[in-house]
């Protein structure tokens, strides 16, 4: 599929007319769309893509390649998840995309999730806190007050906070990256615990006990204080190493 093929083809009563030999969902050659996820194994494609969204809701490439990875490995919770999110982050907006989402991942889908997400879209005046979700869910009901809770910190957030710059570079999967500039910036600013919970996550997202045992020695070599959330790390990489 080129760039110029047409994703999904409809009519004006929203059924779905054809779908390409390479299934609906065939972002290959759609570079912008594709994310790399050979290289990782088990669940570690689905939860950096997860981790990402969750860190910038507002990405739309992240979104379909969360529903892309989904449809591509039959995870029907997952996938139904994930398109979940995305139409709690439109919030009403964008109603081509999400048909598209939808009529697209029929097929993955149980006849009651893609009733629940029908009806959804074709309500005029939809009630987003109805969306069921699952397990996993990123947004879950309540979403308006993490909504604005996102917007007041996107606010408050300037152009050269360590936090807006490691966000910037996971946004673009640049984990190292990220972790180098929060290490960087929670040496100097150890009090930030949004800086500390931001770098924990990375080490435990990416399995980096190296690199978090290094810090955790220069923190404690600089007699700044250990918190619960290190040692709780702590501990999971120990048992971690014992399992293994």
């Amino acid at each position: 599929m080129d760039n110029d093929t047409q994703l999904i083809t409809y009519n004006n009563d929203h059924v779905l007319e054809h779908l390409n030999s390479e299934g609906f969902f065939s972002l290959k050659n759609t570079e912008v769309f594709w994310c790399d996820t050979g290289a990782m194994q088990g669940d570690e494609a689905l939860e950096k893509l997860v981790f990402l969204i969750s860190k910038k809701p507002k990405s739309l490439i992240n979104h379909v390649q969360r529903i892309h990875y989904c449809f591509q490995q039959n995870l029907n919770k997952q996938l139904f998840a994930a398109i979940i999110d995305l139409l709690v982050i439109l919030n009403k907006q964008g109603q081509a995309i999400s048909w598209r989402m939808m009529l697209g991942a029929k097929s993955r889908l149980t006849r009651e999730q893609f009733q629940e997400l029908k009806s959804y879209l074709k309500n005029d005046n939809p009630n987003i806190s109805l969306l069921s979700g699952n397990q996993y869910s990123v947004f879950s009901k309540g979403l308006i007050g993490i909504n604005k809770m996102i917007q007041q910190t996107e606010k408050e957030e300037t152009e050269d906070d360590p936090l807006t710059i490691a966000l910037d570079y996971i946004e673009y999967s640049q984990l190292d990256e990220a972790k180098q500039v929060l290490e960087d910036a929670i040496l100097v600013r150890p009090e930030r615990l949004d800086l500390r919970q931001e770098l924990i996550d990375l080490y435990r997202l990416t399995g980096d006990s190296n690199r978090f045992y290094q810090i955790l020695a220069k923190l404690t070599r600089l007699g700044i204080g250990i918190t619960d959330d290190w040692n709780q790390l702590n501990n999971y990489f120990e048992g971690q190493n014992n399992n293994g």
